[in-house]
């Protein structure tokens, strides 16, 4: 049989907490069979794998907001094909790439399908080891606009500059079509750039800048495809100009200064969600070095990264504006969530972008909601399970019930009583990506 039973367990539902809960998942489908919570079922399925979860937490798959899955930060010679590893074993089984070429993508697809294809062939043996990956494909860039200037930063080879030079083009007149072919080419939302420089090491306005007319025309015609927008913005005018045009959620929050009452009444007009990226915004700072340098000696001890990857994740871009600091995203966070706004777990951690590491990223950001922003054990948990998954229009994960996707993690301990269990002692036991036991 395929099914998996895990009985007894504390159960975090990507909502709510419930104690002695039986969770039945298939294999073979990929979904939930039925949740309960007090009273278990009377039998299980003949056959089933059924683990005594007493003394663990089960959770929905962690999902982290903002990545990239292209290889642009790599080393000569590193692989590619393992960006999606060390996500899983941290118990992310989604990963949102906000901007990558559609190649990188299909290839990281193609590889994840197979090789959950061939897991459900072998059985009770098969293991799964990629995270799934949901993709904006390329962002709604502009000539000669973001992310160029960050992406040549450091070394713009012939062959990069040409890479870079690919990127769309995007005018009020071809944002229709550009989101018409983002949605048959299977994008699952629309990625805006907007990005004045003026919260970082480049002079403001030193790019061509996105204007509102041109962002108000690519979120209206992802609408009408249906296709949640998220959008750039690192500074509050910049923030602005995204919140106006519509877009869904924020894809950062800003550093440049401490949020103007006229932000919070956009955000609670417009009902925008906002994916912090605390992580690469500390990066960028050169800020919070004692967290960097935590999670980089936590991953390392756990084995999921590489002596490179942790030399990497110690280090930071250190590439901020005179007068940004990470105090006023902190400040921001705390003002949006006490007025109810949506925050959004996300990184923006890139393979080979200093300061991050796909994966255990996640672990540093949720952890620092709870440290710097005031959120409890069981919100940060929200944010990067329900409300990323609600916010982005994944219908079929999320939350741990009957007909979702079984995407699932097992943890030692109680994980909403302390978040710090999701790394500590034993950590994460198990993880379950459509039902499939990760390796």
């Amino acid at each position: 049989m395929s099914q998996t039973v895990v009985r007894n367990v504390l159960l975090f539902d990507g909502k709510a907490t419930h104690q002695d809960a039986t969770v039945i998942f298939d294999a073979n489908t990929g979904l939930i069979e039925s949740v309960s919570t007090g009273t278990p079922p009377a039998e299980y399925p003949t056959g089933a794998t059924v683990i005594d979860g007493r003394g663990h937490t089960l959770l929905p798959g962690l999902i982290d907001a903002h990545i990239h899955s292209y290889g642009l930060h790599l080393p000569a010679g590193a692989n590619i094909a393992t960006v999606l590893a060390d996500p899983l074993k941290c118990g992310v089984t989604t990963v949102c790439c906000m901007h990558s070429d559609p190649e990188t993508v299909y290839d990281h697809q193609k590889r994840i399908d197979s090789e959950v294809e061939k897991a459900r062939k072998d059985g009770k043996a098969g293991r799964v080891t990629l995270s799934s990956l949901k993709s904006a494909h390329y962002g709604a860039t502009i000539d000669g606009g973001w992310p160029k200037p960050i992406v040549l930063a450091n070394h713009p080879t012939d062959e990069l500059k040409a890479k870079v030079d690919t990127w769309p083009k995007l005018t009020v007149d071809n944002a229709p079509d550009f989101v018409a072919n983002h949605k048959k080419n299977g994008a699952d939302y629309i990625k805006l750039m907007q990005e004045n420089c003026c919260s970082l090491a480049f002079p403001t306005n030193s790019i061509p800048v996105a204007t509102l007319e041109l962002q108000t025309a690519v979120v209206k015609a992802a609408h009408s495809h249906d296709m949640p927008v998220v959008g750039h913005a690192t500074a509050v005018e910049s923030t602005e100009i995204i919140l106006k045009s519509g877009a869904d959620g924020l894809a950062h929050t800003f550093i440049d200064q401490a949020p103007p009452e006229s932000i919070i009444s956009l955000y609670k007009k417009t009902n925008a969600f906002v994916v912090p990226t605390v992580v690469v915004l500390t990066s960028l700072t050169g800020e919070e070095q004692d967290w960097r340098e935590r999670f980089a000696s936590i991953a390392k001890s756990r084995s999921l990264i590489t002596d490179a990857q942790h030399e990497n994740m110690v280090a930071f871009l250190g590439a901020k504006a005179e007068g940004a600091t990470i105090d006023h995203a902190y400040t921001t966070i705390k003002r949006l969530k006490a007025e109810g706004i949506d925050i959004v777990a996300g990184t923006d951690a890139i393979a080979g972008l200093q300061g991050t590491a796909i994966g255990p990223s996640l672990w540093q950001e949720i952890a620092m909601y709870v440290a710097k922003c005031g959120f409890s054990p069981e919100e940060a948990l929200r944010s990067a399970t329900e409300a990323g998954a609600r916010r982005l229009g994944f219908n079929d994960r999320g939350t741990v019930e009957k007909g979702k996707r079984a995407d699932l993690v097992l943890v030692e301990g109680d994980v909403t009583e302390k978040l710090e269990r999701l790394w500590e002692n034993k950590g994460v036991v198990n993880v379950w990506k459509e039902g499939l036991l990760a390796a």
